[in-house]
């Protein structure tokens, strides 16, 4: 075979395997810190139209939160991370907080009640299903991007880790009491670490999505606002001080009554610590709240702090800790593989 035919053979394959895949890309980098990422399979109207409003109201009440990853691929080390990113928050001025709501550290998780402000607004619901077609959610954040539109949540709400992307993604910010205040926005684009979405590690659970403009053309992140995030080597391994995290749990733990996904629930941590590939906060929110985003330096004034985690699973059920995995170089590449979608 003629070497130019064999140099175009070898390019239809790769482009092949990518469909074959359902990655959108050609996989060139399979590292475990290096992003899959697909786009959407459906039209962002198709998404609006299949969740329905009683769809909405059947999957608060009769759907189940993402199973969270049992750990079936966590390696020995990450790869160094050798890359630094961060970004600030916005709020506009209809989504500041009331008050500056000054709290002693507690793992008990109580409900936040002040709605329509930040960090409520730019917190949310997450509808999907899974390749089987059942309803979940999970809890997802705005984050700054270039987009104005990149949402952040855990690698285990956006695919099951054996190289199958969960779909119908809608994100309702600010939910609570059964209530859409801002309306929903549909997904365009998903990414996720090779590591989560290829292996099933918890050292990579974290996904970023991008959405669609809602159906009156706007953004999500011009309505509602955005957190920052420090992501990288600057500061990897860092004990972070006065962590306030967040978090749509149907359940505790330990367990407790009275608990319901309709609530946006939060607890306080003076100090984050380590525990071998993870950073460890004291909180006892359960399923549900998965994705919910660790905010550090929360001016709760201005409504936005940073992101340096996000609730990803916890190893005892008595124990009121939750734990996420270090926002590295997976975090960044996440990002940057939707965030111009």
């Amino acid at each position: 075979m003629p070497q130019r035919r064999k140099a175009i053979m070898s390019v239809l394959t790769a482009a092949m395997v990518s469909l074959a895949l359902g990655t959108g890309q050609a996989r060139a980098d399979t590292s475990p810190d290096a992003a899959a990422f697909a786009d959407a399979d459906q039209t962002p109207a198709e998404i609006q139209a299949y969740w329905t409003p009683e769809r909405l109201r059947t999957a608060d009440e009769e759907s189940t939160p993402a199973p969270e990853p049992d750990d079936e691929g966590t390696p020995t080390t990450t790869p160094a991370s050798t890359m630094t990113d961060s970004g600030t928050g916005s709020a506009p001025p209809s989504a500041l907080t009331r008050d500056a709501d000054a709290l002693t550290p507690f793992s008990q998780s109580k409900v936040w009640s002040a709605h329509g402000t930040g960090p409520a607004a730019m917190i949310g619901k997450l509808y999907f299903t899974d390749h089987a077609g059942e309803r979940h959610f999970c809890t997802a954040t705005v984050i700054n991007s270039d987009n104005h539109s990149t949402i952040w949540t855990a690698g285990h709400c956006v695919t099951d880790g054996h190289k199958h992307w969960y779909s119908k993604f809608l994100f309702a910010p600010d939910y609570h009491d059964g209530k859409w205040p801002y309306g929903t926005w549909a997904w365009t684009k998903v990414a996720a670490p090779n590591g989560y979405h290829d292996g099933k590690s918890r050292s990579f659970d974290m996904a970023a999505i991008a959405l669609a403009p809602n159906s009156a053309g706007r953004r999500v992140g011009d309505v509602v606002g955005w957190q920052g995030y420090k992501f990288g080597k600057a500061y990897d391994q860092t004990d972070w001080s006065d962590v306030r995290s967040f978090g749509f749990p149907e359940n505790t733990h330990p367990s407790r009554s009275g608990i319901s996904s309709a609530d946006l629930r939060f607890c306080v941590d003076s100090k984050t610590y380590r525990e071998s590939l993870f950073q460890v906060i004291d909180c006892d929110m359960g399923s549900g709240s998965s994705g919910g985003p660790w905010l550090e330096d929360l001016d709760v004034s201005r409504g936005w702090g940073y992101l340096i985690g996000h609730n990803s699973h916890h190893t005892d059920a008595g124990m009121a800790t939750e734990r996420s995995p270090w926002l590295d170089n997976a975090a960044i590449n996440a990002r940057d593989a939707v965030r111009r979608a």
